[in-house]
């Protein structure tokens, strides 16, 4: 049976439809009064929330029932000190957008500590998270969705220090135009095992773009520094929506028994909906004893040299291309063109390889017998 994670469906208060009060405005830095993009609006566990947009600009409506309840709008940014006003104190006006400052607060990196990893540990790679190969399972973002709106899952691993590099998913579906999504990496510390606590503690958002025509996608995240010790949650949270198209995005899901989370606005409450994950999985460097690492190394090697492989080249008028990404897509495997436009990548007859490059169209490529495979990029006109 299809297995459905019906996320961010249009959110509908059990109360009386009545007049909407309009609460606008714009979330600035208490110090340089700047606009604060992306800021997480709304009353913790009600349902009702937003993002403000890149402007720092926000919207929200109230009913007569939300202007009743003992509640307060928070206002929250990485970087930033929360914010809090009550829902009695708001004043509300047609055209009038009140200006809401946050102070800064001072980043607190993670504090990491390796003892003696020069002599007696050392970090290998490994790739962590859920892959779909083909089960027919999937989450998805529909119709009126709600800005802050998360769908996550539990990425189990084993205990140590680990950093992560790169978050990879697959998209089967996307209606607009693009949209704006952030990457929050949570502990699971919340009740019953929900995301809580942010480990990003680098102060800035993990921000990544899905353009129509994507099939797959990759978010840096070496940037950040993010390192865990134990097992962790990733999420993705839609934060602005581009066109006019209704909102349709479906993801893969996977066949496993980790979970998945959902919740239906920012600040809304977070509830488990599933006991599989979503197709999100992430290239990790974990430390280990030296010997140890020695072991997998070669036990990966191993893997891969009995893999068949295909090679070729990347041409754009008549020139090579380098940086080009080279995605299988039944693997996950990525790899990119060296200077002279070559790559080599695992793969068997019948695998699909992704082919992208910033401004050029992708292009994907079944697999054949034969091991080459070149492939010519068009420049996107656009």
């Amino acid at each position: 049976m299809t297995q459905r994670f019906p996320i961010l469906l249009a959110f509908i208060l059990a109360m009386p439809l009545v007049a909407q009060k309009d609460f606008k405005g714009k979330v600035v830095d208490a110090k340089t009064g700047g606009p604060i993009p992306y800021v997480n609006i709304g009353i913790i566990n009600i349902g009702i929330g937003t993002v403000s947009d890149e402007k720092g600009a926000f919207h929200l409506e109230f009913n007569q029932g939300i202007l009743q309840l003992d509640e307060d709008v928070i206002f929250s940014s990485l970087g930033y000190k929360p914010f809090k006003i009550h829902v009695s104190d708001i004043e509300f006006g047609y055209n009038e957008h009140r200006e809401i400052k946050l102070m800064p607060s001072a980043v607190q990196l993670q504090e990491v500590v390796v003892t003696n990893a020069d002599t007696d540990s050392k970090f290998v790679d490994e790739l962590v998270g859920h892959k779909n190969y083909g089960s027919n399972n999937f989450g998805y973002w529909k119709e009126d969705t709600a800005l802050g709106g998360e769908l996550a899952t539990l990425i189990p691993v084993k205990k140590g220090l680990r950093k992560l590099n790169s978050l990879g998913f697959e998209v089967l579906q996307n209606n607009m135009d693009s949209l704006l999504v952030r990457v929050n990496i949570y502990d699971s510390d919340g009740k019953w095992g929900t995301p809580k606590t942010n480990l990003n503690t680098s102060g800035k958002n993990i921000l990544h773009k899905i353009k129509k025509a994507d099939t797959y996608c990759t978010v840096n995240l070496k940037p950040y520094s993010i390192f865990v010790k134990d097992d962790f949650i990733v999420s993705l949270e839609l934060v602005q929506v581009f066109g006019n198209n209704a909102v349709e995005l479906v993801i893969p899901a996977a066949i496993s028994e980790s979970g998945s989370f959902r919740r239906y606005a920012s600040q809304g409450k977070w509830e488990k909906i599933s006991e599989s994950g979503m197709g999100y999985h992430l290239d990790t460097s974990v430390l280990v004893a030296k010997d140890k690492a020695e072991c997998i190394e070669q036990r990966e090697a191993k893997k891969k040299n009995k893999q068949n492989k295909v090679y070729g080249f990347v041409i754009s008028n008549r020139r090579m291309l380098a940086g080009v990404q080279v995605i299988n897509m039944r693997t996950k495997e990525q790899v990119e063109t060296d200077n002279n436009g070559r790559y080599i990548i695992h793969a068997k007859e019948k695998d699909i390889l992704l082919f992208s490059n910033a401004g050029y169209k992708s292009k994907q490529r079944r697999v054949v017998k034969e091991p080459t495979m070149n492939v010519i990029l068009e420049m996107d006109g656009r």
